[in-house]
């Protein structure tokens, strides 16, 4: 198995983190139940570039992918989770490319509006920041997709520009719609 960026630099990926309202821990088989109530919910899917859940086995392939993904290379997810019953209410996925990083992050509807991603996207870009030749963490939301360029916005990240025709979002159209490039810089992190 190769060693990943992360590992190199002594900054491996913290499995688990702990925060002041959820946890963060690496994804397992046994999560797969509550990522598809909210992977499965259109409303949740809606601004996502995979096809809203259907069936909850394609799912439990995926988590097997990611917890590969998590031992080869610079792919991790994490799912946001309860305190009190470690239940899976999101999801956080960290990409390492070279001298930046992109985040993405989902959540049960159900847990809208409580600030859960912005405290989870916050310790992910704060870890990030720790390996040394990391510059830049950016994400892309939806030009329409208000309350996550909030989220972004309240974590520090500056609206770059417009990626036209950029990305598919299959629950509202087959041609690509445009999206917001947010990025975050290692001399404005916070």
């Amino acid at each position: 198995m190769r060693s990943s960026l992360c590992e190199e630099m002594n900054s491996a990926p913290p499995k688990q983190i702990e925060l002041q309202r959820v946890r963060l821990r690496q994804v397992a088989i046994e999560d797969a139940e509550s990522i598809y109530e909210y992977g499965s919910d259109p409303i949740v899917a809606r601004y996502t570039d995979w096809v809203c859940r259907t069936s909850i086995e394609p799912l439990i392939e995926s988590i097997r992918a990611r917890e590969g993904r998590w031992g080869e290379g610079d792919d991790y997810s994490w799912i946001i989770a309860t305190l009190d019953d470690n239940r899976a209410i999101g999801g956080l996925r960290c990409k390492i490319e070279a001298d930046a990083a992109e985040i993405g992050f989902l959540l049960n509807r159900r847990f809208w509006g409580h600030g859960y991603a912005g405290e989870a996207a916050s310790a992910v870009v704060d870890w990030v920041f720790t390996i040394p030749n990391i510059y830049k963490v950016w994400a892309t939301c939806d030009t329409e997709n208000a309350a996550s360029a909030r989220v972004l916005e309240k974590l520090g990240f500056e609206r770059e520009k417009i990626l036209l025709k950029a990305i598919v979002r299959p629950q509202i159209s087959t041609e690509p719609r445009d999206a917001y490039l947010y990025a975050r810089r290692r001399h404005n992190a916070q």
